[in-house]
């Protein structure tokens, strides 16, 4: 299936390339009292669709003009401050002098400008909401902790969710950027927020995407249209028990056809864990032994991101694209020391020290083509990728027993090795035509191509005891196609606005073990229906609904068939043998005066993919598993109230009442366990704007999240208060940020299992409490557009 990829690449990249007649638009900008203003934007609008395709600067007399633009109907507007003009509808056919571009009332010099509105900070579209970020405390974070304050998403120990999936992809500027689960935290937050408009949680993603993004992110970076150079350097320090500290720098240049941006960041990261794992072994319907494990995790990073993307416009209709992201770990260093009580048995305990190094290499490159047809508003898309990516970890483990007098009485020492070498191709067209005025039809198709190759070497372990019969040396070969296709519709007419679309995906894998005779293969072709609609009967009333079903492949390191040791009595094991998770998303809500909305939902799913926790009563092994989920299904109600209370106070209040459902196998036994529960969501943003320019900005959260389920254990209840201040000085050039994460230190977590012949109860405690201070500093002409944008690639996310 492979070779399939270079036929396909040469077919689509050799599309040929055709030129079309231009014209040129002039005119000047002027404000309420008829006189020209200075240095203000010009924006170049689609008609269809008020996609921004060009733009400049009104020279110093208020005189602008844009060039090479092709025939066909456009918006145009001006922009200077905070202050617009209105978008005003014109057609090209000729050179056309406009009439003055007026700005609104509040249009004034700079040293005398005042802000008169400002967009809400949460909008509600037919199939995602909009999180407007832009002059908030948020700004001089990273856009990872902007995202953990964003509504509807949730991170807790570094795993994001929407809505319960954390089959999430991630989109910057409107671009597909799926970024790798493993890479997330490392890209996000080695950049910063500064550059950041909104932040748009789609909860309902267009069928043009993968079937793998249950709900999509897309950051959307300020989008000024000034010619020039600008750039930043930033520095991040958080304190918990250890520092962890982040310096960084961004540059950006802007020609008349060209358009280029380097980011580089460093980051050095600490960490602290600690863990109680109690675990009752039982025997014959009795516990025959309890074992109190206390680890102590201690974690060292350090990481090099960079990314670099080059933009050339060939003509005004076709634009040629080239991006690379590269993220490098050259150094993470883990320390586990376990030290493991024992009642009810003839030892009294162990103590083990896991020592382990790991280094890891992420390096994509693509290429995209556009090409804007010669009907308006209709548009090719072309874009080839790769992505290499090379893991290795080394862990030495290093075991001492004790007797019932507390002395050593033998060991177990033993080396682990693992390697993991990933090759991931893809290719895809796209072609959007619009349908009138006020519709538009979009269809593709795509080809992937993955070749996963992992190997483990495993030494010295004592075999004489039960349990432990890991394998010695393996090489496990795993290789995955997948063919996809999809069309879409979206439309609007008065009071109505529709999104629907259908995708299929055929995908085959095969897996082959060294060691074993017999290697799994697996096809299968799935639809993928999408469905949204939003209706507006009245000003102040909106109803919506929508529907989606999508899928969950397992990551590749989840599939490998290896039984990897963290402790002498708890393992980590991948499965071969995962299917990928089936999910279902439907739900309608209503909203009056954007500012309070009731939702209902109901998501029936199979297969969901997790790592569970058993315990294996004959072995005493505690292990982390990776499995499918029988079913699970959840169904609940969300209230929202979001609103500017005052002209310096905006407050975001979530509350979500939901019940959840699980069933699965037990590994022991093999029996159906049920598990249910009805939980609370609470989730509290209030941003405060203070002096007169609103430079001094605070951000007060508060997240609880009751008790639940995970998987296949029953969680306590925890929660998190944050503050965030942000000061600006020298014309919003430098910014500094303070403030301290989870000020209460609420957010350890407990979990239990409790069923058949599982009993047990684990405790994480993290570096909850973290001091923040933040500077970031801009240079250069800092009015122009950043075209910053991470790419990446649908598999990516399963590395």
């Amino acid at each position: 299936m492979k070779n399939l990829y270079y036929p396909i690449l040469i077919t689509l990249l050799s599309t040929v390339m055709l030129s079309a007649q231009d014209y040129t638009l002039s005119g000047t900008v002027e404000n309420a009292s008829n006189e020209t203003v200075s240095y203000a934007n010009v924006q170049l609008l689609k008609r269809l669709d008020s996609t921004l395709i060009d733009g400049t600067s009104a020279d110093e007399n208020g005189r602008f003009e844009i060039q090479r633009v092709p025939q066909g109907n456009y918006f145009i507007k001006a922009s200077y401050i905070e202050n617009e003009s209105e978008l005003r509808p014109i057609e090209v056919n000729a050179e056309l002098v406009l009439e003055p571009l007026r700005l609104n009332e509040g249009a004034q010099a700079l040293k005398e400008v005042v802000v008169i509105s400002q967009k809400p900070r949460l909008e509600r579209k037919v199939d995602r909401l909009v999180f407007n970020i832009e002059n908030s405390a948020l700004s001089d974070s990273d856009i990872w902790d902007a995202l953990k304050r964003t509504p509807n998403v949730v991170i807790v120990n570094d795993q994001l969710t929407v809505k319960g999936s954390a089959a999430v992809g991630i989109l910057i500027n409107g671009r597909k950027v799926n970024l790798p689960k493993s890479d997330i935290i490392n890209l996000l937050s080695g950049t910063s927020a500064s550059d950041v408009e909104a932040i748009e949680v789609i909860t309902a993603p267009p069928a043009k995407y993968s079937a793998d993004d249950a709900v999509l992110i897309n950051i959307r970076k300020k989008s000024n249209l000034v010619a020039g150079y600008n750039g930043a350097i930033y520095n991040r320090y958080k304190q918990g028990l250890l520092p962890k500290h982040r310096v960084g720098t961004d540059h950006y240049f802007k020609g008349k056809k060209t358009e280029f941006s380097i980011n580089y960041s460093f980051n050095h990261d600490r960490e602290i864990v600690k863990y109680t794992d109690v675990t009752d072994f039982v025997e014959n319907n009795s516990v025959s032994s309890t074992w109190i494990a206390e680890q102590y995790n201690r974690i060292q990073k350090k990481r090099h991101n960079l990314s670099a993307f080059f933009d050339y416009d060939i003509d005004p209709k076709n634009r040629l694209s080239f991006s690379t992201i590269n993220v490098y770990q050259p150094d993470v260093a883990r320390l586990y020391n376990t030290e493991t009580s024992i009642a009810g048995d003839t030892l009294s305990g162990f103590n083990t020290l896991n020592d382990s190094e790991q280094r890891d290499l992420n390096s994509s490159y693509y290429v995209d083509y556009v090409r804007q047809l010669d009907k308006e508003g209709a548009e090719l898309s072309l874009n080839a990728h790769y992505t290499y990516y090379d893991y290795e970890r080394k862990q030495n483990l290093n075991t001492v027993f004790l007797g019932l007098d507390d002395s050593p009485t033998g060991r177990n020492d033993f080396t682990t090795d693992a390697e993991q070498r990933i090759d991931l191709y893809s290719v895809r067209g796209d072609y959007g035509v619009p349908l009138g005025e006020t519709s538009k039809f979009e269809t593709g198709l795509r080809y992937a191509g993955i070749t996963s190759e992992s190997e483990v070497a495993q030494q010295g372990f004592d075999r004489d005891r039960p349990g432990i019969d890991p394998t010695e040396a393996g090489n496990f070969k795993y290789d995955e196609s997948i063919f996809a296709a999809y069309a879409s519709y979206s439309g609007n007419w008065n009071k109505w606005d529709v999104k629907a679309g259908l995708r299929a995906e055929y995908t085959l894998t095969e897996g082959k073990l060294d060691v074993e005779a017999q290697g799994n293969t697996n096809d299968y072709l799935k639809l993928f229906p999408t469905f949204s609609v939003q209706f507006q009967p009245a000003e102040d009333h909106e109803l919506k609904a929508y529907y989606y079903r999508r899928l969950e492949r397992p990551r590749y390191a989840d599939i490998n068939p290896f039984r990897v040791f963290q402790s002498n009595f708890l393992t980590i094991e991948g499965n071969p043998d995962l299917l990928p998770g089936d999910y279902q998303y439907m739900a309608a809500g209503y909203t009056y005066k954007n500012s309070y909305s009731v939702e209902v939902f109901y998501s029936p799913n199979k297969n969901r993919l997790g790592q569970l926790i058993f315990q294996d009563n004959d072995t005493k092994l505690l292990r982390f598993v990776q499995e499918n989920i029988m079913r699970d299904r959840s169904w609940g109600i969300d209230f929202i109230f979001t609103k500017s209370v005052t002209a310096f106070w905006y407050c975001y209040f979530l509350a979500s009442v939901f019940d959840d459902k699980y069933v699965f196998k037990n590994k022991g036994t093999d029996e159906r366990v049920e598990y249910e529960r009805v939980s609370v969501y609470l989730r509290s943003n209030n941003s405060f704007s203070f002096l007169r320019d609103k430079s001094l900005t605070a951000d007060l959260s508060f997240t609880y999240i009751g008790p639940g389920l995970a998987n296949n254990v029953k969680m306590d209840g925890f929660g998190s208060l944050d503050l965030m201040l942000r000061k600006t000085l020298w014309q919003k050039r430098l910014g500094i940020s303070m403030g301290v994460e989870d000020i209460l230190n609420q957010g350890n977590e407990f979990s239990t299992r409790d069923y058949l012949d599982q009993k047990g109860t684990s405790l994480r405690r993290g570096e909850n409490r973290l001091f923040v201070l933040a500077l970031r500093y801009k240079f250069g002409n800092t009015g122009i557009k950043d075209n910053y944008k991470s790419k990446a690639i649908d598999e990516r996310d399963r590395l």
